[in-house]
């Protein structure tokens, strides 16, 4: 569960890439944009209750999901609520994996992977649309055999790469967390496929770009690692009092 938690957990990225506009405003100006970007943030509705879910509590899971599905009724192609109810399918699924009712779980897990594919298609440059995906896919694509988990590291290698390509000119105005997030997040799943020198020059960027913080003590930790240490990045500073 705390996995998933990081997974999602890096949302808090979702909305950075209005900041340099924001910054441009006059202060009035500036604040009824960031309201209006508020209102328009699905992650807002459902995010507490499905990330209280994912830490155990079911009726806290069931809402997330009863906002997803309503969202979803007003409009089938929301993608926000589209990648969301994603989310929640595929960690409902890897429960009943666990739980060894496969029968079960298969269908929920294909159409939980069908919303995240689905939600990127119709929205492709939406950061609220691609970390999400991105954070569940790694964590699926960790934990499943080769054949089945790299097809779905290499969609999260994909999102991960957009949202950076879309944020690089404002790379230097995010804060320590989703900067953090966001390098941490692209080491982690190059690691992952096998890519050491471009994982080597993300921890390498967090040790530059964000020295004497918990970012950079982990990035340190990762370099110094052998090459066949089991890594796994777990969110920094949010969600949870004891996330480490």
């Amino acid at each position: 569960m705390r996995r998933f938690l990081f997974a999602l957990c890096a949302t808090a990225a979702v909305g950075v890439a209005t900041v340099s506009a924001l910054d441009d405003k006059k202060p009035t100006e500036a604040k009824k944009a960031e309201n209006s970007e508020e209102t328009k943030r699905f992650d807002l509705v459902v995010r507490e209750d499905i990330f209280a879910g994912f830490r155990g509590d079911e009726e806290a899971l069931k809402r997330g999901m009863e906002a997803c599905d309503a969202e979803l009724k007003k409009n089938p192609k929301h993608a926000e609520a589209m990648v969301w109810r994603g989310a929640g399918r595929v960690f409902i699924a890897g429960g009943m994996f666990g739980a060894g009712k496969s029968k079960e779980a298969l269908p929920l897990w294909n159409n939980g992977l069908k919303d995240l594919d689905e939600a990127v298609k119709l929205e492709p440059k939406n950061v609220g649309v691609r970390i999400p995906r991105a954070a569940v896919l790694i964590n699926a694509g960790r934990n499943a055999p080769a054949a089945i988990g790299k097809p779905l590291l290499e969609k999260a290698r994909d999102d991960f790469e957009t949202i950076a390509k879309m944020q690089e000119k404002q790379l230097d105005k995010l804060g320590e967390h989703p900067r953090g997030e966001l390098h941490m997040g692209l080491a982690d799943i190059y690691r992952l496929l096998g890519e050491k020198e471009k994982s080597k020059e993300q921890l390498e960027a967090v040790e530059k770009a964000l020295p004497d913080t918990k970012y950079s003590k982990r990035a340190q930790e990762w370099l110094k690692a052998k090459a066949d240490a089991k890594l796994e990045h777990n969110c920094i500073g949010c969600h949870r009092p004891d996330a480490k």
